[in-house]
């Protein structure tokens, strides 16, 4: 249906409480990346969440492609949102969206939130709606203006970004934070762990200090929107971007959405 026609009551705990989670899915070729995975992580959150699904996976998958088809969408992204009811124990509803992929600026910056902390823990590994916390910090970033923001957790560590995993290479090894540190364990991110192994390059998932990060010879995110994008500098700390490392991580990001965007 048209966007102007879809309605949600505004006694819904999506709307009331951020009650509800989703999945941004990357559309290449007019086809999903990855989306069994998606499917895999929506489960789990739900089941965090103590949300009855509303479809199961196949449902999913048929209504995900009725909507990217409808909207002729080729390179894109495809979002499913899953809220909860009116009341907590009633079965939840499903909400399927398609947009544009997001524009990039040349040279992205990151700004250290200062605000804003990511509390490690179940709730860390649900892509949730209730999205305020993020807001905040990205607000702080633009602000700065930056591209996006830092966030650390309770103890100092660096995490993700407000919307994206992020990833640093020190003397040719590549890091990341761990899910245990409160990152969500990124669909595109796992695509990275697996293109570097394939690379024979030196990846490591262990804390991450501030001052590790803004030492890092590259940064660079990872996520269904940006797909692997090359940071120009941390708070104001300049580096190369893309550099070397990131672009062999492009490259292959590059082959694999060819190879498995499918249906």
């Amino acid at each position: 249906m048209p966007e102007d026609d879809a309605h949600v009551s505004i006694h819904n705990r999506g709307f009331l409480y951020g009650d509800g989670c989703f999945e941004t899915i990357r559309i290449h070729r007019g086809a999903p990346f990855r989306i069994d995975a998606h499917f895999e992580r929506l489960r789990s959150a739900l089941e965090v969440l103590r949300i009855e699904p509303p479809w199961g996976s196949e449902d999913l998958r048929q209504a995900a492609k009725k909507v990217v088809e409808a909207n002729g969408l080729v390179e894109g992204l495809a979002r499913i949102t899953v809220i909860a009811g009116d009341r907590p124990t009633t079965r939840g509803m499903a909400t399927i969206t398609s947009r544009a992929l997001p524009e990039i600026p040349s040279q992205p910056a990151l700004h250290v939130a200062t605000t804003i902390r990511r509390i490690s823990g179940p709730m860390s590994q649900v892509k949730s709606i209730a999205r305020g916390a993020e807001a905040v910090a990205l607000r702080e970033a633009e602000a700065e203006g930056a591209f996006d923001a830092v966030l650390l957790n309770e103890k100092g560590r660096v995490v993700e970004t407000t919307a994206r995993n992020l990833f640093l290479i020190s003397s040719g090894s590549l890091q990341t934070p761990p899910t245990y540190d409160g990152a969500l364990p990124g669909i595109t991110r796992g695509a990275v762990l697996e293109i570097a192994a394939r690379a024979k390059i030196r990846t490591r998932e262990m804390f991450v200090s501030l001052d590790r990060l803004r030492g890092a010879d590259e940064v660079f995110l990872s996520g269904s929107g940006v797909g692997i994008l090359g940071i120009a500098s941390v708070d104001g700390r300049r580096m190369e971007a893309p550099g070397r490392g990131t672009r062999t991580i492009q490259e292959g990001y590059a082959a694999l959405l060819d190879a498995e965007a499918k249906w």
